[in-house]
Parts: C-alpha cells; structure tokens; sequence
C-alpha cells in the first residue's frame, strides 16, 4: 500500500505545487474515500503532511519570485491560532457530517474563486505589486484573513488555499502568481498549528503520513516550477477544479 500511495501523492503533488496549495482538502478525500480512515484521522494526518509540503512548495515559488514574505508570515501567524481553535472545536462533530461539510466548503471556495477571478484584471498581471502590507487596513484585513483561514483549515481538515487565495486576490491586490506563492507560505504556519493540536487527540496516522509526505513534498516541489510558466487562464482553471473535485469526492464516495 505504501508504494500505491507514494504514487498517488506524488501525482497530486505536482498539481498541488502549480496552483500554490497545500492539499489538505485532496489529502483528506483521498484518504477517507481510497484508502479508508475515519475522517478525523484523515484532517490530521493531511494536515501533518501539508508542514512538509508546503514548506517544499514555498521555497520553490521563492526561487521562482511568486511570493510575498511579509504578508504570507502575517496571515500565516494569525492563521496559527485559528487552527488550534478549530482543531479543537472539530473533535466534537460526526465524522459524516464533517465529510459533508468539509466537501460543501470545498465547493463554494472554488465556486468564489471562479467568480471572482473572471472580474478581477490583476488576477491576469504577472507583473509585481507592492511587497509591504498597506498600512492598517491591510494588516487588518491579512490578520482576519489568517485567524479565519485558519480555523477554517483545522475543523474542515482542508487546506482553505482557494479562501486564503480569494483574500489575497481582492484585498490584498496580489498578482495571481504572487497569491499562489504567498499562499504556500501561509500554509506552512497554519498546517504546523492544526496538525499539533489534532495530534494531541491521536488524529495522526503515522504509516499514511510517510506516504502522503514524501510523495506530495516531491511533488509539489516539482509542480511549482511550472506555475510561472502557465498562461493565467490554465492555471485559474485549474486552482478552481482541485477544491471542486475534492468537495465532490467527500460528499458522494
């Protein structure tokens, strides 16, 4: 089984590092619907994983210019409390009822996505923006977008890379690329965070982690290289398939 997995994840890990995800919410589909843990087990073990996905993924769009530090760390330290919050809160929702919710999330994040990319002209810039967090609106808006973010990711057990996503898009005015890299790097923050907290109530599955982990980090770190590569209209229609088809994996398998 390990073999099977380390394939399976390291193909999910090549489109994971193109969009800038972190692949909690395919992690978790993947993991209930194929290989068969109880959905609580499986938002751990996803969650565990994505420190080490991410971390390869955002080191990777680094070198390749598609982040912005500052605000990645912001909304990622603010994400960090959120998810020991919702860790916690999660523990006391039915696993089919979390599956549900988990997957409806999924699809409205890609239902916002799609909308909201078709309006907005930046989303197609590949030019560079300001590398500073404006002034109070903006450190209020990535704190609120992180805290949020954050909860989200630890009671749902996805990854809320379309939201954090949306957020960057709209009110931080990051480039598509930028907000696919910054992403990644607020992920690594969040995941951390929720993956300690649900570890402390053995939601962790140590044989699925290595699989996930090691085939999902050389994934993504290979999957990255080719987002500044991608033409906008490929890479946005992909960000909006992968929580699409993850929400339908958790709500129908």
């Amino acid at each position: 089984m390990l073999l099977t997995m380390l394939v399976v994840f390291f193909a999910v890990g090549i489109l994971l590092g193109f969009i800038g995800a972190g692949g909690a919410g395919v992690s978790v589909a993947l993991l209930t619907a194929v290989f068969g843990l109880e959905i609580h087990e499986a938002v751990g073990t996803a969650l565990a994983a994505m420190c080490f996905v991410t971390v390869a993924g955002a080191l990777s769009h680094h070198r390749e210019g598609n982040l912005v530090p500052r605000v990645g760390v912001i909304v990622g330290l603010a994400g960090m409390v959120g998810a020991v919050y919702g860790a916690n809160v999660g523990q006391s929702i039915p696993p089919r009822t979390l599956e549900l919710a988990a997957g409806i999330t999924l699809w409205v994040m890609a239902a916002l996505v799609w909308g909201r990319t078709r309006l907005v002209r930046h989303v197609v810039a590949a030019g560079a923006v300001d590398q500073s967090v404006p002034e109070v609106r903006g450190l209020v808006s990535a704190v609120g977008l992180g805290l949020s973010g954050g909860m989200a990711s630890a009671f749902f057990g996805v990854g809320m890379a379309p939201f954090l996503q949306l957020g960057l898009l709209t009110l931080l005015r990051l480039s598509l690329r930028q907000t696919v890299g910054t992403t990644m790097l607020a992920l690594i923050f969040i995941s951390l965070s929720g993956s300690l907290a649900l570890a402390r109530h053995g939601d962790v599955s140590l044989p699925h982690l290595v699989g996930v982990t090691v085939g999902m980090t050389l994934g993504s770190y290979a999957g990255a290289k080719g987002t500044i590569r991608a033409r906008p209209e490929v890479l946005r229609g992909a960000i909006v398939a992968t929580p699409a088809i993850a929400g339908a994996m958790l709500i129908f398998l």
